[in-house]
């Protein structure tokens, strides 16, 4: 098969061949760290990319932080100090 070949195989079957990839990584993971250890780097992972893609549609951190835990440091006065 020449190079462009290969390229437009890829191209067409380019989600399964991610989803394939995306599978053997869980299941080195598991093998390797166990099911509970995985999980959570899988949890981590899937906040880090929802956190980026929140930041990549222009939304600052703190109003990202605000929005999860409204009435936050940030909204208080510097004066005033609550517990």
């Amino acid at each position: 098969m020449k190079k462009p070949d290969i390229l437009r195989l890829i191209r067409l079957n380019f989600f399964k061949l991610l989803g394939a990839m995306t599978g053997l990584a869980v299941a080195i993971l598991f093998l390797t760290l166990g099911f509970w250890r995985t999980i959570l780097i899988l949890v981590l992972v899937a906040g880090g990319a929802a956190a980026g893609a929140w930041l990549d549609r222009g939304q600052k951190l703190m109003d990202v932080v605000d929005r999860f835990f409204p009435g936050s440091a940030t909204e208080q006065d510097d004066d005033e100090i609550k517990f």
